[in-house]
């Protein structure tokens, strides 16, 4: 290694090894393309460059990329985890004055930004946004899902099987029930059931919430003592036709419990049973399925 250093100047071509540097102006670094920089081979570890060909100061590490030596650039991307920053984070306070927009910063890459929430702005602080410009914040805000919006959808279907009924109130259908963990209190969850059944005399149909009828308490109807949400009259008694019946309910179950939706049916007329098949008729030749779905509508 030859060293040429006489007063205070250096030598272009000089190599040496320094243990003390005071610089009062710049440090400029050795400008080299890509081949030149990969003609280095394997140099010392934090040997620095400014390659030419990706316009960015790299450094020569002895970790680049999972145990393996290599270049990589230097500076830039803030915080991350991982290989090849493969998750960004930020931290949840801001504690300083910004402005986000292409004026206040120097250039067209800073007019759109985003930042994942939850976080917060430090009292006496300000985040402006320049016109034209944008800031989004990712997630922990409740109102990144607006009023009427679904947050969540539930399913569930009997197997074709066979189900028999007979009671003068909504009992509850086999196999035929969801659970949904509402987001938030004011909620509300839209109940849609689609039901095969055989044709009595009057069939009835509700919901039931952990296990009781959610319109418990509506009156008037001769088949059910309460909770129809519909009812249908054949005009005959015969368990030979097949029907498919579809219901809806809005629920408001104010809660952010886990909640058991199940769809309840009976077929009766002031106080006589019939049987009633679900999925299927007397002759057990019609085997069908019924279905539910549990939809969380923001409130």
């Amino acid at each position: 290694m030859s060293t040429k250093i006489i007063g205070n100047q250096i030598d272009a071509t000089t190599r040496a090894i320094m243990e003390a540097l005071q610089v009062t102006e710049q440090i400029n670094l050795p400008s080299l393309n890509q081949s030149q920089i990969n003609a280095l081979g394997t140099p010392a570890y934090g040997t620095l460059v400014y390659n030419t060909t990706e316009d960015m100061a790299q450094i020569y590490l002895q970790d680049a990329a999972q145990g393996v030596p290599g270049w990589d650039d230097v500076g830039g991307g803030g915080p991350s985890v991982g290989e090849e920053s493969i998750i960004r984070t930020n931290g949840p306070q801001i504690e300083q004055d910004l402005t986000v927009g292409p004026s206040a910063n120097g250039g067209a890459e800073f007019t759109n930004g985003f930042t994942a929430g939850p976080v917060t702005i430090q009292n006496g602080r300000t985040v402006t946004i320049e016109n034209g410009a944008s800031w989004f914040l990712l997630g922990g805000e409740d109102n990144d899902i607006g009023e009427g919006q679904v947050m969540q959808v539930r399913y569930s279907q009997t197997p074709a099987s066979r189900y028999l009924l007979r009671n003068n109130n909504l009992t509850p259908i086999p196999d035929l029930e969801v659970t949904i963990q509402p987001s938030h209190t004011n909620s509300k969850i839209l109940l849609m059931a689609m039901i095969n059944s055989n044709a009595r005399h009057v069939t009835s149909f509700g919901f039931l919430r952990n296990n009781g009828i959610i319109t418990n308490g509506l009156s008037g109807n001769t088949n059910v003592g309460s909770g129809s949400v519909a009812t249908t009259y054949h005009n005959r008694d015969t368990g030979g036709d097949m029907f498919n019946t579809f219901i809806q309910y809005m629920d408001m179950p104010n809660t952010q419990n886990p909640t058991t939706y199940s769809v309840g049916a009976s077929a009766s007329w002031s106080g006589g049973t019939r049987d009633l098949y679900i999925n299927d008729r007397d002759s057990n030749d019609m085997r069908s399925i019924s279905s539910l779905i549990a939809m969380e509508v923001r409130g």
